[in-house]
């Protein structure tokens, strides 16, 4: 790998087998080292050139763990298309609730070589969250019902998503599945889980700002480590939130880093990426529906 990558492992036995666990730090570990002097997790030793690193941080743990290793695995490979060998990314669970999350936030805030955090998930999302980032700049990835609380905070999400839903923004999945009328729901209802909890998949339109990966992203990503699932919606957006922050994070300090972020226009696989007011500028839309066999597919729909 050209970037090398401090990543955590958990301690969970309820995951069940995966491919993944050989690849992170124990959460726990983590977190008293995040807490301690200079989050040196995990076994390797780093390098003596790293200048800057890229935070994870996102659900790994539970009923969204799925949400969390499929942002790994874009990541992952968006930090060695950049080829910034002086740049690590660190991966942390965040809990699976706001106040975890913002713990592992305000750990994050106090090594200084964290230069930008990439933010997945209900909880990693959540306003506590971005509070305990303190100075440091972050890109929310996806909608998940957030705003950006702090002018360091990031949406690659546009501001007009929110009113297109007539599902609630924050909602969970297993409430999500028991709905059943014709709604508008957010990229929770486009998780891999959803449709095989449904009954009624076929009603839901999804909405969000991010394309479905094509051919050749799949096979890339795939094939970059053992039984890597199908990419999720979200994956290409990761792709493009985590080359943004590799680049972000050669600056010299948090400060460039976010003027570098704020004026970003960064052509990437799901359009030109700007920001405004935090919120990504004129971000195309995209609708999906499932098919008979559970299967997220683009449909036209024209916005009101």
């Amino acid at each position: 790998m050209a970037v090398k990558h401090n990543l955590l492992k958990f301690s969970r036995e309820d995951l069940g087998p995966s491919p993944t666990r050989d690849h992170v730090a124990y959460s726990w570990v983590t977190i008293l080292v995040l807490l301690g002097l200079a989050l040196l997790a995990g076994c390797a030793p780093r390098p003596f050139d790293v200048t800057g690193r890229v935070a994870l941080l996102g659900p790994f743990e539970g009923r969204y763990q799925e949400v969390g290793y499929n942002a790994l695995y874009a990541a992952r490979l968006a930090a060695q298309d950049a080829g910034l060998t002086q740049i690590e990314l660190l991966v942390v669970d965040d809990g699976g609730t706001a106040s975890s999350a913002a713990e592992r936030a305000r750990a994050l805030h106090h090594d200084p070589l964290v230069k930008a955090v990439l933010l997945t998930g209900y909880a990693a999302a959540a306003p506590e969250t971005q509070a305990a980032l303190g100075d440091i700049p972050a890109l929310i990835i996806g909608q998940w019902g957030a705003a950006p609380t702090t002018d360091r905070v990031f949406m690659l999400a546009s501001q007009e998503l929110g009113r297109l839903l007539t599902a609630p923004p924050r909602i969970n999945v297993i409430e999500a599945a028991t709905l059943t009328e014709d709604i508008t729901g957010s990229e929770v209802f486009a998780l891999a889980q959803f449709p095989l909890l449904s009954k009624h998949p076929e009603s839901v339109t999804i909405v969000s700002n991010a394309s479905l990966p094509d051919g050749d992203f799949t096979e890339r990503y795939r094939s970059s480590g053992l039984f890597v699932p199908v990419p999720g919606l979200l994956a290409t957006l990761t792709y493009d939130a985590t080359f943004i922050a590799f680049t972000a994070a050669t600056q010299e300090d948090r400060v460039t880093a976010h003027a570098f972020i704020a004026n970003t226009d960064y052509p990437g696989l799901n359009g030109t990426i700007r920001f405004e007011n935090g919120f990504w500028a004129d971000a195309p839309l995209h609708f999906y529906r499932y098919d008979t066999n559970g299967r997220l597919l683009p449909v036209n729909r024209a916005v009101e």
